[in-house]
């Protein structure tokens, strides 16, 4: 159900009408840091000459001047793969979004789980015995748990919805070059893009419509007519057998998202997500731009951590066998023939969307798993997330919205929640799909007694 805890929209709207003062807002934020950080471990640094200095300048405009501010005084965490100065975050503090800190990730931002030597591990508010996922960790449990309404990150395999999804959160990953991007090694090789975490739609809209330029994505309309969506909750890894288990309460909430959705007079159709016939492409581009990242960073080896080290050792000799590079025949031809594939699909079943379960198991422990092996560490990321590569690899925007609820092992309440990847271009109908989702979820709870 839709947290009761201010939204960026409801704090916009409260200092725009003078109700509430920017450096009101900013203080209350670093007030809910300073009380819950040092148990959730979201931010590595706190901008409190930053932050001041912007709710200051908006306390100080006129009320007209105020109320052309869609983001006035809201509180923003920064992943820390991105300044203050770049194109993802300009647009937000022009916009009247205050920066607050700087968040946590994993080692190059390589894992599913947020934890490093550096800063230790970062938890999952709403189980502290759980990760809140990676690579945007830290910006995820910064919204979860109150102390931010809106956070930026990005998301290279699934580095803004893994989290989102393991936190209960709402987030975007917008199509190739709707969002400036500017991140290490060339968006980690072109995988990459920027997009907010909210724990509404409406938050993440208005967030995606302000940073990528265009207000009307932040007001999603009714879905258009004549959409059709793919429902698929098969493993997305299989090589004659699903290497993947999804469990029921994620296989649970895809089926209660289309059920939503048919509700709504929408067509649903059951159908296979096609998987890709040479998965080793994914871990191929993966570590390469893992290697690529750490070279960009001017991180020698002997600073990385064990399992990331491991990694970029592989992307190394990934490199030098020309199977990832950008210009690399073998991984251009995978791409396209993949492409093609999930394109025929859809065609093949007239759907323009596709819906899967966001996770296939209740995310990893909070743990140090910054000190365990290279595989422990994969496995532990596929095993939980199997299902964003994908859209990364296409360049196709791609969210994930909460639907349905499960347990953790401790009896914890944890939403699950679902992923919707459409063709290019298609931000504004994803946006609609998850409002209509959103609704239809929080109606179920509110009769389930949630």
């Amino acid at each position: 159900m839709t947290s009761p805890l201010p939204t960026a929209i409801d704090t916009a709207d409260a200092v725009r009408s003078g109700e509430l003062g920017a450096l009101e807002a900013l203080d209350a934020a670093v007030d809910r840091i300073t009380d819950a950080d040092p148990t959730l471990r979201a931010f590595t640094s706190i901008l409190r000459a930053d932050g001041r200095a912007a709710g200051a300048a908006v306390d100080a405009m006129g009320p007209d001047q105020r109320a052309a501010l869609p983001l006035a005084g809201v509180p923003l965490a920064i992943k820390g793969t991105v300044t203050l100065d770049n194109p993802v975050v300009t647009p937000l503090l022009a916009a009247g979004a205050l920066p607050v800190g700087i968040t946590a990730t994993p080692q190059l931002c390589t894992w599913g789980m947020t934890d490093s030597d550096a800063h230790g591990i970062t938890r999952n508010p709403l189980d502290l015995s759980l990760t809140s996922g990676g690579s945007s960790g830290g910006s995820a449990t910064s919204v979860a748990s109150g102390m931010v309404p809106l956070a930026i990150g990005d998301d290279g395999m699934g580095s803004l919805r893994i989290p989102s999804a393991a936190c209960g959160l709402v987030t975007i990953k917008p199509g190739t070059g709707v969002v400036p991007t500017r991140l290490s090694a060339g968006n980690w090789g072109g995988l990459a893009e920027s997009g907010p975490l909210a724990r509404t739609v409406a938050d993440v809209a208005l967030a995606l419509s302000v940073m990528a330029g265009r207000p009307e994505l932040a007001s999603p309309t009714e879905v258009p007519e004549g959409t059709r969506i793919g429902l698929s909750v098969a493993s997305p890894i299989r090589l004659g057998l699903d290497l993947v288990r999804i469990h029921e309460p994620w296989i649970r909430a895809a089926r209660d998202a289309a059920s939503i959705l048919r509700g709504r007079d929408l067509v649903v159709v059951d159908t296979s997500l096609p998987s890709p016939r040479d998965p080793v492409l994914y871990l191929a581009r993966w570590t390469s731009a893992v290697a690529r990242a750490a070279e960009a960073e001017n991180l020698p080896l002997s600073a990385m951590e064990r399992r990331t080290r491991h990694h970029a050792l592989l992307g190394r000799t990934v490199f030098r066998n020309g199977m990832a590079g950008d210009g690399d025949t073998r991984w251009n031809r995978g791409v396209e023939a993949l492409r093609a594939e999930v394109e025929r699909a859809m065609d093949a079943a007239s759907v323009d969307v596709w819906l899967t379960p966001a996770l296939a198991d209740l995310p990893p422990e909070a743990t140090d798993w910054h000190r365990r092996s290279w595989g422990r560490s994969l496995w532990a990321s596929m095993r939980f997330a199997p299902f964003f590569p994908l859209a990364n690899v296409l360049g196709w925007p791609a969210m994930t919205v909460p639907c349905g609820s499960t347990h953790t092992t401790l009896g914890r309440y944890l939403p699950t929640s679902v992923q919707l990847v459409g063709r290019p271009g298609s931000e504004a109908t994803l946006l609609a799909l998850a409002a209509a989702i959103e609704r239809g979820d929080d109606d179920n709870a509110r009769t389930a007694g949630r």
